[in-house]
């Protein structure tokens, strides 16, 4: 996988449901890596690489992925 393009605003609303969850004792592990646009990107977004636990509060839960999948 690789990191997938955002949108500045779509990044910040990945921080805020991270933040969130966290605070609600809803996501127990994850990260977030946010890097420069790649050449052929809008310039105004990021690459993002992010993965967290969401649901735990309701049981298992499952794992909130931000990556683009590269062809083998």
């Amino acid at each position: 996988m690789k990191p997938a393009y955002l949108s500045r605003d779509d990044l910040l609303q990945v921080i805020d449901d991270i933040r969130f969850r966290v605070a609600q004792g809803d996501s127990f592990e994850g990260y977030l890596n946010y890097l420069l646009p790649e050449e052929d990107d809008p310039p105004d977004g990021f690459r993002v690489e992010a993965r967290y636990r969401i649901g735990n509060l309701q049981g298992q839960g499952g794992m909130r992925i931000f990556a683009e999948m590269e062809e083998r």
